[in-house]
C-alpha cells in the first residue's frame, strides 16, 4: 500500500461515527468529542425534524423558538469540540470483527463504534398521483415550503400537532386552508386545536380522506371521500401538505440490530442495541415520547456508553458507588 493510500485509510477511521444530525446525533457528537473520541457525523441535513419546528416552547433554558436556529447551535457546539460533520447519504452499514464499515454516496468510513440517530422520514398517503406530484404541489414540510404558496389555496392532511401547526402557519400565508382529518376530533394539544378551529381561513373537513391527486404539471385538484357517508367531492388546491407522522427506514440496519414491530431500533436504558458497539438514540428507537429534549438526553447516554464500551468499562456509571 502506498503512503497516500495508507494516509487516506487512516483519515477515514474514527472512534465513533454518528449517523444523523438531529438533537440526538448532535448531542452525542458533543459528548463523544468532549471525551476526546475521534468523531464523525454523517448526515443529509442539520437538525432533522427539530429544524422544521417553527414554535418551540418547551426546550428548557432556551428562548430560541425556531427549531433550525436551536439545532444550528447544537451543531456549532459539536464542531467546537472537534466533531466533523459531513453531508453524505449513508448507503450501507456493516460490521465485521468489531470494525464497523459505513459506505456513503461519496466515500467509505470505518469506526470502532457507531451511533444510529437518523430519525424518521415522512409517512406518505400512498394514493394515486402522490408520487407524480411530489415536489410539484405535494409537500411534507410546511415550515420549509409554506412561503411558496402565498395567496394560494392549499390543503393539510392530518390530525396531530404537526398538522395543526402547519394549518395555522399556512393560514398566515395562503389564501385558504383545508384541514383534512379522517376522524371527528383532533389528537393534538388543546391550544393548537383552539387556534386552528377558530381561524376563519381554515376550513376543517372532518371524517375525510384524500383518495386521489390530480394535475398535469402541478397539483390542481384533490379527490376527497367522507369515510362516514362515502360521499366524494373534488376540491381545487395548489398545494397539499401531508402531515401524518413519520416512520423509520429499516433498510440500513435491519441486518445488524433488532427492530420492533414498528421498525424502531430496540435499545436498552443506555442506548445499546442488540449488536455490541452499535448504539442508537432519538426518534428511530423504541424510546417513548419523541421530543427534542428526550432525543438529546438519549444522545448523551449513547455517547457515554460508547465511550465506556471503547475503554472496557462495562456498566460503570459516573455516579456509581464504589
Amino acid at each position: 500500500m502506498s503512503f497516500n493510500l495508507y494516509l487516506a485509510s487512516f483519515m477515514n477511521k474514527y472512534d465513533c461515527i454518528i449517523i444523523g444530525a438531529g438533537a440526538a446525533g448532535l448531542t452525542a457528537a458533543i459528548y463523544t468529542s468532549r471525551r476526546e473520541l475521534k468523531t464523525l457525523v454523517l448526515t443529509i441535513d442539520i437538525g432533522g425534524q427539530a429544524s422544521i419546528a417553527n414554535d418551540i416552547e418547551n426546550y428548557p433554558g432556551s428562548t430560541e423558538k425556531e427549531g433550525y436556529k436551536l439545532m444550528k447551535k447544537f451543531a456549532e457546539q459539536a464542531k467546537s469540540f472537534g466533531a466533523k460533520i459531513k453531508f453524505e447519504k449513508v448507503r450501507r452499514i456493516d460490521k465485521k470483527n468489531d470494525l464497523i464499515t459505513i459506505e456513503t454516496d461519496k466515500d467509505k468510513y470505518q469506526a470502532s463504534t457507531a451511533i444510529l440517530s437518523y430519525g424518521k422520514t415522512p409517512r406518505k398517503l400512498g394514493i394515486k398521483g402522490e408520487e407524480e406530484l411530489s415536489g410539484k404541489g405535494v409537500v411534507y414540510c410546511a415550515t420549509c415550503d409554506a412561503p411558496l404558496f402565498k395567496d394560494k389555496v392549499v390543503g393539510v392532511v392530518g390530525g396531530g400537532n404537526s398538522a395543526l401547526d402547519a394549518a395555522i402557519l399556512l393560514s398566515k400565508i395562503a389564501k385558504k386552508v383545508y384541514l383534512i382529518h379522517r376522524r371527528d376530533e383532533f389528537r393534538g394539544e388543546e391550544y393548537l386545536i383552539e387556534k386552528a378551529t377558530s381561524d376563519k381561513k381554515i376550513e376543517i373537513l372532518y371524517n375525510c380522506e384524500v383518495k386521489e391527486l390530480k394535475g398535469k404539471k402541478t397539483l390542481e385538484k384533490a379527490k376527497i371521500i367522507n369515510n362516514q357517508t362515502q360521499e366524494e367531492k373534488e376540491i381545487e388546491i395548489q398545494g397539499l401538505f401531508i402531515e401524518i407522522g413519520y416512520e423509520v427506514n429499516p433498510k440500513p440496519v435491519k441486518h445488524l440490530v433488532k427492530l420492533d414491530e414498528h421498525n424502531q431500533v430496540i435499545v436498552d436504558e443506555c442506548g445499546r442495541t442488540s449488536n455490541p458497539g452499535i448504539f442508537a438514540a432519538g426518534d428511530l428507537t423504541n424510546t417513548p415520547y419523541k421530543q427534542i429534549i428526550i432525543s438529546a438526553g438519549d444522545g448523551a447516554k449513547a455517547a457515554l456508553c460508547a465511550y465506556e464500551y471503547l475503554h472496557g468499562k462495562g456498566n460503570h456509571l459516573d455516579w456509581s458507588v464504589k
